[in-house]
């Protein structure tokens, strides 16, 4: 019984440290977004990022496989990053990777383009609290209202 309690305390101290050792400090406080859209002083896209959404929205339907990166189908890094890269910007394969290369961006900031970062999940800002990702096997890329993302990113240079 001793031996078992030991091992299960060991498992939650190393889950415990690996939570804590990744990069999922939440940096936008919750409702931070839906209060942003409303406030009617969302900024405009830059013209690579408007392309980046038009992009993404013409992948609306397309179904999710696990390490998409498309045009048959997407997993939500592979959307986010084939759709930087059809404006020449390349950006890391996965959305850990990304959480850990780029840089935030404050909430009152966010534009149309930026990258709304969670915990093993990214999703393209649309603008007007929505966002474009890929999002399960059963429902595959939509486009949907934005769930308060962890983190803001934006390429460099956009």
């Amino acid at each position: 019984m001793q031996d078992r309690a030991v091992r299960l305390a060991a498992l939650v101290a190393l889950v415990s440290a690996l939570v804590a050792c990744s990069s999922s400090t939440r940096t936008v406080p919750r409702s931070a977004l839906a209060l942003h859209a409303r406030s009617g002083h969302e900024l405009p896209p830059s013209a690579e990022a408007r392309e980046v959404v038009e992009f993404a929205r013409g992948q609306v339907g397309r179904r999710y496989c696990w390490g998409g990166t498309g045009p048959a189908c997407f997993d939500c890094s592979g959307l986010v990053q084939r759709a930087w890269s059809m404006v020449g910007v390349r950006l890391p394969r996965t959305s850990g990777a990304m959480g850990e290369a780029l840089h935030d961006v404050p909430v009152d900031d966010i534009r149309p383009g930026d990258i709304l970062w969670y915990p093993g999940h990214v999703a393209l800002y649309a603008g007007d609290g929505r966002a474009i990702e890929a999002l399960d096997s059963h429902d595959g890329v939509v486009e949907r209202v934005a769930k308060d993302p962890w983190r803001v990113l934006r390429p460099p240079g956009t």
